[in-house]
């Protein structure tokens, strides 16, 4: 089959669709994931450039980064790129131009890990909206000041203005999955009793700050974006019910579009990355909470979590989710939206046992242990 006329309703994913003032080829997206490749300061390396050049030339419309901290002390992970000073610009426009070479998009996703950050990294006592202790955090974080909320925020406005110098097509702040902006939102891990606690307005002054110093720095034009937590599936966390009150806000404030996940790494019910998707009942994960959000707002929604087939697209449309993003089954085969378009509508071969992160732990960069 030709590579424009992809099959019956599955041809709609394959029509273009805007972001902001950037429109994408198609509605697949790639989902942010660290990938372990960046430099001891950060830096973007060789093996991103390889990794990059598969995926935009395998057929995604759009390219997430993998988690960029924009503070040194909000790093989680060895490998994890950083976007915290200047030096760090021109790398990023060398994997901008590589993948722009491809007709695909880059946005950059932006993030501080907060009491999920690692102190051995950066030599500094991991950070959070409350000093308590949780089962999801390594250690108990020191509670921030208002001093150190100022600096931060500051912080994602100096990292987006960077993606947008770099040459970047847009950016997501990360307000998922229990990181620094998702802790925050959660009334499971915010017990600030000053403007940035308690009530869900309250809580949401954080990311509002956040997005409305980002905005100032990169301007109207340029796409910015949200992932966020549908739920946090933790006793007493983020519901559904305020996540669409927060997507509505943020709808008014001028973002761009909302990219709905869930859960965290100890969450009961679904967290982030779940194993053994091998049907397509299984697929599709945050789908409820995406089709809820979207309903509530009028920019786009991206649904993500374990999508592995064109059946499960095709049901996607259906809820008038825009669009599609996916993670895992490209580490295994970056071309598998050009398969698609191509007429295979086989599914994914990613069969989510998340072997593909144990080389990103050891230093040798993220890649499917199966291929």
């Amino acid at each position: 089959m030709a590579n424009n006329e992809p099959v019956g309703r599955l041809a709609t994913a394959f029509s273009p669709f805007a972001i902001g003032s950037r429109t994408l080829k198609n509605r697949f997206i790639r989902s942010a994931t660290w990938d372990g490749m960046a430099g001891s300061q950060g830096e973007i390396c060789p093996a991103h450039h390889r990794l990059y050049t598969d995926l935009a030339a395998g057929g995604c419309a759009l390219l997430t980064s993998g988690y960029t901290y924009v503070s040194l002390e909000g790093r989680q992970h060895p490998g994890q790129a950083g976007l915290d000073h200047e030096q760090l610009i021109e790398p990023l426009a060398h994997l901008a131009a590589t993948v722009h070479q491809h007709r695909a998009l880059l946005f950059i996703q932006l993030v501080h890990c907060g009491g999920l950050a690692d102190p051995k990294l950066s030599g500094q006592p991991a950070i959070a909206p409350s000093a308590i202790g949780h089962p999801l955090f390594p250690c108990r974080p020191t509670a921030l000041t208002p001093a150190d909320i100022k600096r931060l925020i500051s912080s994602f406005a100096s990292a987006a203005r960077r993606a947008k110098e770099a040459g970047c097509d847009g950016i997501q702040l990360h307000a998922a999955h229990g990181y620094l902006i998702s802790q925050f939102l959660s009334p499971a891990l915010n017990c600030r009793r000053d403007d940035f606690g308690g009530s869900i307005r309250n809580r949401f002054r954080f990311l509002e700050e956040c997005y409305l110093q980002v905005r100032q720095e990169v301007g109207r034009d340029f796409p910015v974006t949200i992932k966020i937590n549908g739920q946090d599936y933790l006793d007493g966390g983020l519901t559904l019910e305020e996540s669409m009150e927060i997507g509505q806000r943020l709808v008014e404030l001028g973002l761009d579009a909302i990219e709905v996940s869930g859960g965290t790494k100890i969450s009961s019910r679904k967290q982030p990355v779940i194993r053994n998707i091998d049907e397509p009942g299984k697929e599709a994960y945050f789908l409820a909470e995406a089709a809820a959000i979207q309903q509530a707002v009028d920019i786009p929604v991206i649904t993500v979590g374990g999508i592995r087939s064109p059946q499960t697209i095709t049901a996607i449309g259906d809820r008038k989710i825009p669009f599609i993003a996916l993670c895992r089954p490209l580490i295994r085969e970056p071309a598998l939206i050009n398969r698609w378009q191509d007429g295979d509508l086989s599914p994914a071969r990613c069969i989510s046992c998340n072997g593909c992160f144990k080389p990103a732990y050891q230093g040798k960069g993220i890649r499917c242990s199966r291929s």
